[in-house]
């Protein structure tokens, strides 16, 4: 009676196991509505989840960010401001997301890290196309960066190409 009891509840503990481990970072309605925050958005042009990572790219309505999220010109005005603990955006009209992200590492060495491993920890859930719109919106100038450090999340809108491609990885 017993042994058919702890064989119940093994069964009941390995089930409970594969689902957390088959659950998604993000639903792609939750990727949605965290871009949609801070971004003019269309269709979906890419998503994918897994439990560590997300990668989506979106269609770009508009070139602008949404007013939720403040606007920064430079890292050093992130970091004095001290919204690097919360959500920011920054932007200059000369520059790319990539030299912006240099920027705020040499500005805020925890912030730059945590950026950075935001970005890669979602490799796994990008597609070779995901991978160059991600690459393209890096390196377009101008282009607008915003990063969520409660969400674990950045997105880049290129204006160019009209996309915003929303990255969130786990953190180790």
């Amino acid at each position: 009676m017993q042994s058919r009891w702890l064989m119940s509840w093994r069964r009941a503990a390995l089930a409970a196991l594969v689902l957390v481990a088959a659950c998604d970072r993000h639903s792609e309605d939750e990727a949605r509505a965290l871009a949609e925050h801070w971004f003019d958005i269309g269709e979906t042009l890419h998503f994918a989840s897994q439990r560590h990572c997300t990668a989506a790219v979106f269609r770009a309505q508009s070139g602008e960010v949404k007013s939720r999220v403040p606007l920064f010109a430079s890292a050093e005005a992130v970091i004095g401001s001290g919204a690097q603990a919360g959500a920011f955006a920054i932007s200059t009209p000369d520059s790319s997301v990539d030299v912006l992200f240099l920027a705020l590492m040499n500005a805020d060495r925890p912030t730059g890290l945590a950026l950075r491993e935001t970005g890669l920890a979602a490799r796994p859930c990008m597609t070779e196309a995901t991978r160059q719109a991600f690459h393209s919106a890096l390196t377009v100038s101008p282009s607008v960066l915003v990063y969520s450090a409660p969400d674990g999340a950045f997105a880049v809108l290129d204006p160019v190409r009209r996309h915003v491609v929303l990255t969130s990885g786990a953190i180790q």
